[in-house]
């Protein structure tokens, strides 16, 4: 795949957000925290190359997090958004008449132990999936961050919100596991798709239900408070629309992971001018306290690293987004010790998986 037109990246960085679409926040948006630092200046939109403009990102002192100042308005920021992948229709799975006999295996056991754990009726399936998955974590792990760790379909049916639905591939999986879906997301397109699929979706965000409250057993935010303007204001609104008992799960880009530590400006999760606030373990777990949840749990979650690895490497090297990229040996050494040294140090992972509930 060919680099990035160099005259490309010159246009963008040199053209700028315009002036009056812009607005300066000074403050930390999650703590409120008036002392801060720089930590990456310079930045353009090496992901999508559709944002103009450089962009500054400041670590709070106060909490740790990190947020774009300025940053591109409410109103505005949907320019960054117009080669979005959350414009792309969903794939289905591969049809199991079409796998070899290693992989029809695999899926029947990995069914049998989804049917156990999350109600689906997944077939063809065999119940020796589910000691075999209990005995492998890695695959288990994997499955259970695909079904973002729901919690079992209450007696009577339950109710789940998906913010930031996108092209509704997990309210597809939701809905085979029982759940009544209802899924927003601010793209038009995503949307259009949504209700062409047959799914309730709605488009803007969490301000669609304002002013009711106790509507959902789970809310799901995957990759989409780090997009937000105000994600303890989210983060309080997905409170209030929980049932008593009922579950977050949320996923977020670490910005104290050892990627960002090694990509520095060229790590993928950074993303300007859409990711407007990153998260460590300590302040996404006060965002959740500040926004009434309580029982927080950090999940395994995906396991990132070749990924996260491939993508920044991409970057750093001036490929499109999807690039495939050619990784050496220290590549590869790098990403297995990562893995070990995130397994003794999770808070360093490459993403924050977590699951906080409501109180009676």
């Amino acid at each position: 795949m060919s680099l990035i037109d160099s005259n490309e990246v010159s246009t963008l960085a040199d053209t700028y957000w315009p002036e009056n679409e812009l607005e300066n926040i000074f403050l930390c948006p999650l703590c409120g925290g008036l002392e801060r630092a720089i930590l990456h200046e310079g930045l353009i939109d090496k992901i999508f190359y559709t944002a103009p403009g450089k962009w500054s990102s400041w670590r709070c002192l106060e909490c740790q997090c990190s947020y774009l100042d300025p940053r591109p308005t409410r109103a505005s920021i949907h320019r960054a958004y117009c080669n979005y992948y959350t414009h792309h229709e969903r794939i289905n799975n591969t049809n199991y008449t079409s796998l070899n006999l290693f992989r029809k295996l695999r899926r029947v056991l990995a069914n049998g132990y989804i049917n156990w754990r999350y109600s689906t009726k997944n077939t063809p399936a065999s119940s020796f999936g589910i000691p075999l998955l209990l005995c492998l974590p890695h695959l288990k792990n994997s499955i259970d961050r695909t079904y973002r760790h729901m919690p079992r379909i209450p007696v009577g049916g339950g109710t789940l919100l998906d913010v930031g639905c996108g092209n509704c591939s997990f309210l597809e999986v939701a809905k085979s596991s029982g759940w009544s879906v209802v899924g927003v997301d601010p793209d038009d397109k995503a949307i259009a798709h949504g209700l062409k699929e047959g799914f309730d979706v709605k488009q803007g965000g969490v301000e669609q239900f304002e002013g009711e409250e106790s509507l959902f057993d789970v809310i799901t935010i995957n990759h989409v408070i780090e997009h937000v303007h105000d994600p303890v204001a989210v983060l309080k609104a997905c409170h209030r629309l929980l049932k008593p008992t009922g579950q977050l799960w949320l996923e977020t880009p670490n910005i104290d992971s050892f990627g960002h530590q090694h990509y520095m400006e060229n790590w993928r999760g950074l993303e300007p001018p859409r990711h407007l606030v990153l998260f460590n373990s300590s302040s996404l777990n006060r965002a959740l306290v500040d926004a009434g949840f309580s029982r927080i749990k950090t999940k395994s979650g995906l396991n990132a690293q070749l990924y996260m690895t491939m993508a920044s490497e991409a970057i750093k090297q001036g490929l499109p987004d999807g690039a495939t990229v050619n990784l050496n040996w220290t590549h590869h050494w790098m990403i297995r010790k990562n893995i070990f040294l995130e397994f003794i140090f999770p808070s360093r992972k490459e993403i924050l998986t977590m699951v906080a509930y409501k109180d009676v």
